[in-house]
């Protein structure tokens, strides 16, 4: 049986007469974050909302490939799916 994971996936954007536009990634967009969610617990990891400073902090993490922690541009993560999943919550 596999383990179960909490897996981000990121979606870098840039700048486009002031709006922040979705782009091609750099590298791999989804990334394991199962520690992090761990670490915040049951309660705190099920408020977390995709494309939320929360859910962005997670762009940070160690296991996040090194091209997504250095990014500078606009951004946001997804992860509440995974989350909820991981945590056996219904959609």
């Amino acid at each position: 049986m596999d383990e179960k994971k909490v897996i981000a996936r990121f979606q870098p954007q840039a700048w486009i007469n002031n709006y922040a536009v979705d782009v091609d990634p750099e590298g791999a967009v989804e990334f394991d974050v199962t520690a992090d969610i761990e670490r915040m617990g049951r309660d705190e990891a099920l408020a977390l909302k995709d494309n939320s400073d929360d859910s962005d902090m997670l762009a940070k993490s160690a296991s996040a490939p090194e091209w997504i922690r250095s990014w500078t541009g606009p951004f946001y993560v997804n992860v509440q799916q995974s989350v909820r999943s991981y945590f056996g919550q219904v959609a």
